[in-house]
């Protein structure tokens, strides 16, 4: 659970924005007050007017400290990168604890819109209204997004108002279905995550399904075994700015094909999409852990070819924690950590092309199979699917170098796990040998205390090494290495 918490914190972590970035200020009407945040460009050219885009918080950002508004996806407007390429002012309004951006149900399937949306809604386009008349404001290019409560106000805002707005970016919300025509006009890229308990994903299918029956272009991102979270994901999709900015009022949608996520494909597909036999990890845990790892994958690709990859499970994905570090522990190599936390030989051999292949390795250490074990998968099975991973990577390049790990020992409480492991370990070894290009790497004898079990003072926790044991591991590894030529 720490690990899982830590590598979603460091995914998060490049969001977060200065508050000085955003300046903070209020709007008011009536006797009533609106705090807001305000992001301005870097640098504003006399004559230029410059696009406004709305950004509505969550529910757990409500209240009147005129700060926390900004916690979550605004920041992804302030990064530098962001502020060079797509210059802008984000208007971030703060909503009152006891009120709504839409007064409207948030809970079941459907839900519908009052004739009145309530009285901040009429604050939050009244400060609109005051910064296009204080600042070089392009109305044709006002956009809209929020999350969650932001999400059912980004809905409900487009259904009353489309003339306003050149498009929405709605995240994990939800809107009145029998408004969604109102919309049609308005281009869309909305989020949902599948696992989503809090907003059921219905409420934004059903959205996106009326604007499209009526005509409207509405793109639509769905992330499975994702929670309400969704906006980790959405706010950091590649194509999410240039396609906002690239939207004008009045005119066609466009550039929509870049609607299409690259990060659909590295969401964890259902069962029967993995190939070969035996258990897979279906906890939501793993389904968002997955989704994390694969993005951050992803992104670092094109700094990591021609490595050396280390691919597994949590015992590979622990070699690069912070506590152990992979790169340091072999500096002659350009290395690549592509372990999964609780993945099996089914789930390396679904993503065995675009974690390992693409990056075109030197060379591949492999350790898998102890998670299989514990969900009740057999050697035979797990034996079977590593066959399959080395014949894939043989087929795409036939020099490349495998060293293949034994499945570790685990503490006693493992039950009929060494008999197991030794099983899988003597398959791996016999294949190994009938293929004569493969190395061997017996962790398997270097932890074993004797009995079957793992050491407690290398595996604290009867599973994972801890530095003394990951020290262990590299001089084993740099010893298959030298027998590779590497």
């Amino acid at each position: 659970m720490k690990l899982r918490l830590l590598l979603l914190s460091l995914f998060c972590s490049v969001f977060v924005a200065r508050g000085d970035d955003f300046e903070a200020r209020e709007f008011s009407a009536d006797g009533a007050k609106l705090p807001y945040r305000l992001l301005q460009p870097a640098n504003i050219e006399v004559g230029k007017k410059y696009p406004l885009v709305v950004f509505l918080h969550g529910a757990g950002e409500r209240g009147d400290d005129n700060k926390v508004q900004i916690k979550h996806g605004a920041p992804l407007f302030a990064k530098p990168e962001s502020r060079e390429k797509f210059p802008c002012f984000v208007l971030a309004p703060q909503c009152a604890k006891d009120k709504k951006w839409a007064e409207m149900d948030w809970g079941g399937t459907t839900g519908t819109a009052p004739e009145d949306p309530g009285p901040v809604q009429k604050l939050l386009l009244g400060a609109m209204d005051a910064l296009a008349q204080e600042f070089a404001i392009d109305p044709d290019r006002i956009y809209l997004t929020g999350l969650s409560m932001g999400g059912y106000g980004a809905w409900d805002l487009i259904t009353r108002h489309p003339g306003k707005f050149a498009a929405a970016i709605p995240v994990c919300g939800g809107g009145d279905k029998t408004k969604a025509t109102l919309a049609k006009g308005v281009p869309v890229w909305a989020f949902h995550g599948l696992a989503d308990n809090v907003v059921v994903p219905v409420r934004t299918q059903d959205m996106v399904a009326g604007m499209r029956a009526a005509g409207g272009k509405a793109a639509h991102t769905e992330y499975p075994g994702v929670q309400h979270d969704s906006w980790t994901y959405a706010y950091a999709e590649p194509n999410l700015l240039p396609w906002l900015f690239a939207q004008r009022r009045g005119q066609p949608a466009q550039k929509m094909a870049l609607a299409v996520s690259q990060y659909t494909a590295l969401a964890m597909p259902p069962e029967n999409v993995f190939p070969g036999a035996g258990p897979l990890q279906q906890g939501a845990w793993f389904q968002k852990l997955w989704m994390v790892r694969r993005v951050q994958f992803s992104k670092d690709k094109a700094g990591e070819q021609r490595p050396v990859v280390f691919f597994g499970d949590s015992i590979t994905q622990g070699w690069s924690d912070g506590q152990n570090d992979l790169a340091k522990d072999f500096p002659n190599f350009t290395v690549a950590n592509r372990g999964i936390s609780g993945d099996t030989s089914r789930g390396l051999r679904y993503r065995l092309k675009e974690d390992v292949i693409d990056l075109h390795p030197r060379a591949v250490s492999l350790l898998i199979g102890t998670n299989d074990l514990a969900l009740g998968g057999t050697p035979a099975q797990v034996i079977d699917n590593i066959k399959a991973i080395v014949a894939e990577l043989e087929k795409q390049n036939r020099n490349v170098r495998i060293v293949i790990n034994l499945v570790m020992p685990r503490g006693p409480q493992a039950g009929k796990f060494p008999e197991k492991i030794r099983e899988l370990n003597a398959l791996i070894e016999d294949f190994a040998k009938k293929n004569g290009r493969i190395v061997i790497c017996d962790t398997w004898a270097l932890f074993d205390d004797g009995t079957g079990s793992c050491k407690k003072a290398e595996f604290p926790d009867m599973l994972h090494p801890n530095k003394a044991g990951y020290a262990k591991w590299k001089a084993a590894l740099e010893e298959a290495f030298g027998k590779l030529k590497l």
